[in-house]
């Protein structure tokens, strides 16, 4: 089903589901479920140009096959400390390691360095001698084990492909050489824009330093489908100032505790992980890294009061205790008008007014399937204006119940009638939304 904004007066030609968020109609949600990040790597193993989901340990060695300790695996570990699923993106595929072995070929199913570590043991069958056991491990573990009686019999396993004909020879063990990672172009990351245009994901990531034409093309993906598709995301990058709600800007990278550096490129996965699990009812502000124990640049107050109003997301260390935390969880959203004030600088805001275009577009469209199951349509008149102001109100009603808005009077804060082609309907809701306790002021009397 169609979806996005919509311009007051101007009537869409396809049929759809339109929102126009202004600050005088915020409209809350977040009662669906969150939680997913899209992500790029780049990693020493797997399938390229192909997103895999992965919701634990046991997915990532399952479904890709790398330890979760593998160095190309830093962005998937930094976004699963709090995404509950992450869309992982192999960019590209490297090169594929290789061996031969008398006249049988090894290759690698799959390009990168992690097919370096891969070797082939050939050793006669204690049982029959006519045969060989073919062994493949991966470092020390032992993941095929084939019996067979000459080359042709081999068959591929998850790690290796083999080729050849006539007998085996044997080995004490043959290292497949020259697998390789690849760099990223430009067009890699352009496909996983677009592959991600069929995903759903809450948030999205892109890791890179620099390039700001990448950058820009990556903030325009994001504004199209927010605007034009009505699939209500947020892009994280570093070091682009986007003004934009849709996009946050991280400008500060951590220190681990075991030393490793997180550049804000870096960050941008822990943040799209963050933000993609936080509820309608949280904001990151002061949420804790995990893991971290300094930031890699200190500032003073003066520059990170600058920085904020600059759209900047920031991390603070609080020496008292060695954490590092969310300063403000806000977005890169600096141009303000009557119909997007400061409140779209705030995540949290900006979360609730997606989920409610996720949610009630849902809500719609199961609506109209249970009705057109039982042989009718939402009728365009006053019964079908009837339909959607209960269903609205419902919806609203149980947001307040759960602290995402307060002092909703379905009377008063909905107004719903027919569009100008007598085809749909124009729906008008005044909010007021519950935001998160960020600043504390106390007066403390000495007696």
């Amino acid at each position: 089903m169609n979806g996005g904004t919509f311009t007051p007066g101007v009537e869409k030609a396809r049929a759809g589901i339109y929102f126009n968020f202004k600050s005088t109609a915020l409209q809350r949600v977040g009662i669906g479920d969150r939680g997913t990040v899209a992500l790029p790597v780049q990693t020493s193993w797997g399938e390229a140009k192909k997103f895999v989901s992965i919701s634990s340990v046991e997915d990532l060695n399952r479904k890709v096959g790398i330890n979760i300790d593998d160095p190309s695996l830093l962005l998937y570990r930094e976004a699963a400390k709090k995404a509950k699923t992450v869309l992982l993106y192999r960019l590209t595929e490297g090169e594929k390691a290789a061996a031969t072995i008398g006249d049988m070929s090894v290759l690698a199913r799959h390009g990168g360095s992690m097919g370096n570590s891969i070797s082939i043991r050939i050793q006669p069958n204690v049982l029959d001698t006519d045969k060989r056991d073919v062994l493949t491990f991966v470092g020390t573990d032992e993941v095929d084990r084939q019996t067979v009686g000459t080359i042709e019999e081999l068959q591929p396993n998850r790690f290796v492909e083999f080729n050849g004909s006539g007998i085996l020879e044997t080995t004490q063990g043959t290292f497949l050489l020259g697998g390789a990672n690849g760099t990223p172009s430009n067009a890699d990351y352009t496909a996983f824009l677009e592959a991600a245009e069929t995903e759903y994901f809450d948030t999205i990531a892109l890791p890179v330093q620099g390039n700001e034409q990448l950058k820009a093309t990556f903030t325009s993906f994001v504004k199209r489908i927010r605007d034009r598709q009505g699939i209500k995301v947020q892009g994280v990058l570093a070091n682009y100032p986007g003004d934009f709600e849709g996009i946050i800007n991280v400008t500060d990278g951590v220190i681990l505790e075991d030393g490793t550096e997180i550049t804000p490129e870096l960050a941008t996965a822990w943040v799209a992980g963050a933000s993609a699990a936080a509820t309608f009812r949280q904001s990151l502000t002061f949420m804790e890294y995990q893991g971290a124990v300094d930031v890699l640049e200190r500032r003073d107050e003066e520059e990170v009061i600058q920085r904020l109003g600059k759209g900047e997301f920031l991390f603070s260390f609080d020496p008292r205790d060695k954490t590092v935390s969310v300063e403000r969880d806000i977005n890169s959203l600096t141009s303000f008008t009557s119909e997007k004030n400061q409140l779209f600088r705030k995540n949290k805001i900006i979360r609730v007014l997606d989920g409610i275009n996720n949610d009630i577009t849902s809500e719609i469209k199961l609506l109209i399937k249970t009705r057109k199951e039982a042989g009718n349509d939402i009728p365009a008149n006053d019964d079908g204006i009837q339909f959607i102001r209960t269903l609205c109100s419902v919806y609203f009603t149980t947001l307040e119940e759960n602290d995402g808005i307060t002092n909703f009077d379905p009377e008063t804060d909905l107004d719903i009638s027919l569009n100008q082609d007598r085809d749909g309907f124009l729906i008008n809701a005044g909010v007021q939304p519950v935001d998160a306790a960020e600043k504390f002021y106390f007066n403390v009397e000495v007696r």
